[in-house]
């Protein structure tokens, strides 16, 4: 038994022994870069030096640099379409073709229409200033059929150096070159200096200075009367430098005077541009209202949205004393424009009187459908013989309504269950006392059906008939 247990042991051993002799041959063979000892064996393995592409990163752990060749390749392998990616990228490829084309239909109904032959000309005139509001009033106005911006500024310009350029003198030429049919000014700008007079220089805002100025100023505007146009002048805003926005102030004064004097008109752009305190400042709110930059960094010259509400303040004046009308306005909509047979069905023969919707129309237009007369007013538009009546004639001339449209607002029918208010009975009585209701007290008589008779019921309304007939009193009251 012992040599049994003896022999069975050593053959357990020789087989381990063996074992561990393959497992050891085999790892040459399996990993060659690496020598594996016993010890790696038992109690673990670290890891071989393989190939970087079939290393695996541990969760948590980061990945070590890879070569460009492997990031390449994977980037590669990225970018290959997948299934449905092409589908997905037609459709945003198309979404993008949309807002595209959306943008330039928006564009295109924006753009600037071609003036009529009959627009009238606006002719500006002045500093860089003007020049400003001329861009500003071209945007303004460039929906319109009807106005034509006309710029001749001159950006160094103003009425202290007449020697540079001379506006009273020049302005005439002018109004007669572009046929204006209105003049709008703004300068002083550059006038914050001296003024030149038999060789000396006056002082800026001195007397002599203002006497000067002033006489130019009203020269300027004579010219503009004398070829009997309206004269439109833009006062000059608030600057960044305290002591120009005082001169602003100033010269404002001398505008307003010389431009009221021909009987023009003086437009105050002041408040437009200076915040809550009456200060200057660069942002304010837009034409829309919201805030945006309005000038530019020197603290003079204006942003295109400062140009946008300089010319905000101008372009209703221009409009008025130009003479045009809400229709003249109108008729910038061009095929826009709808008239009486434009309604549905007029244009085939239909009757206008019996149209039930009308298509979408301007709110500016005051005729509303764009005729010159109500719908049948004429009397070709409605034959009461051929159409047996519309629902003009059902309700004017025969004095019928007409039937409201089921779930319309106005239809106050009821639903057909039963009477609205159901006959009054003895048994739903407003008001009852027992088995006698108040119209049988008042006749006198007990009702005709009901229940037995109640005596007490009975004698309290013998003694209650004689007080409610007036004819005689109560027993024990006092004569």
């Amino acid at each position: 038994m012992a040599k049994h247990g003896i022999g069975s042991w050593r053959k357990a051993t020789l087989s381990a022994a063996a074992f561990l002799v393959a497992l050891s041959g085999a790892v040459p063979e399996a990993g060659a870069q690496q020598r594996r000892t016993l010890m790696d064996m038992l109690f673990g393995r670290s890891v071989p030096q393989a190939d970087p592409r079939d290393y695996q990163v541990a969760p948590g752990r980061r990945a070590a640099p890879q070569p460009r060749a492997i990031r390449k390749k994977r980037r590669d392998a990225v970018a290959a379409p997948r299934p449905g990616g092409a589908t997905r990228r037609n459709t945003a490829t198309a979404a993008a073709g949309g807002t595209v084309a959306a943008a330039a239909t928006a564009a295109a109904a924006s753009a600037p229409v071609e003036k009529s032959e009959t627009a009238r000309n606006v002719l500006v005139v002045g500093d860089f200033m003007a020049g400003s509001l001329a861009k500003g009033l071209e945007n303004a106005v460039a929906s319109s059929r009807e106005i034509r911006i006309v710029a001749k500024a001159n950006g160094s310009s103003g009425l202290v150096r007449n020697d540079h350029y001379d506006w009273p003198a020049s302005v005439a030429g002018l109004i007669d070159e572009t046929k204006a049919s209105a003049v709008v000014v703004m300068v002083g700008a550059n006038d914050r200096q001296g003024i030149r007079d038999e060789g000396e220089t006056v002082p800026l805002r001195s007397d002599d200075w203002s006497a000067i100025y002033t006489a130019r100023a009203e020269a300027l505007a004579d010219a503009v009367k004398s070829r009997n146009v309206p004269l439109i002048w833009v006062g000059m805003p608030a600057f960044q430098s305290e002591r120009a926005t005082e001169d602003m102030v100033y010269l404002n004064d001398v505008f307003r005077a010389a431009a009221q004097k021909v009987g023009g008109e003086f437009v105050d752009v002041w408040g437009g541009f200076v915040s809550a305190d009456g200060t200057y400042t660069t942002s304010g709110p837009d034409t829309a209202g919201q805030t945006v930059r309005l000038r530019n960094s020197d603290g003079i010259t204006m942003t295109p949205a400062g140009q946008d509400k300089l010319a905000y303040f101008v372009e209703k004046p221009v409009t008025k004393v130009l003479g045009l009308s809400v229709d003249d306005l109108v008729a910038t909509l061009g095929a826009q424009q709808l008239g009486a047979g434009d309604l549905p069905g007029v244009a085939n023969g239909a009757q206008a009187a019996l149209a039930v919707s009308t298509p979408p129309v301007s709110l500016a237009d005051p005729r509303l459908d764009g005729g010159d007369h109500l719908l049948g007013a004429d009397g070709s538009a409605l034959d009461p013989k051929r159409s047996g009546g519309s629902p003009r004639d059902a309700l004017v001339v025969n004095g019928g309504a007409v039937a409201a449209a089921e779930g319309r607002a106005d239809n106050f029918s009821w639903t057909g269950r039963g009477t609205a208010v159901s006959p009054q009975t003895r048994g739903n009585a407003i008001v009852a006392r027992g088995s006698i209701s108040l119209e049988e007290l008042r006749a006198g008589a007990p009702a005709a059906s009901g229940p037995a008779p109640n005596t007490d019921a009975d004698d309290a309304a013998k003694a209650l008939r004689p007080s409610i007939a007036g004819d005689t009193k109560l027993e024990g009251s006092s004569p």
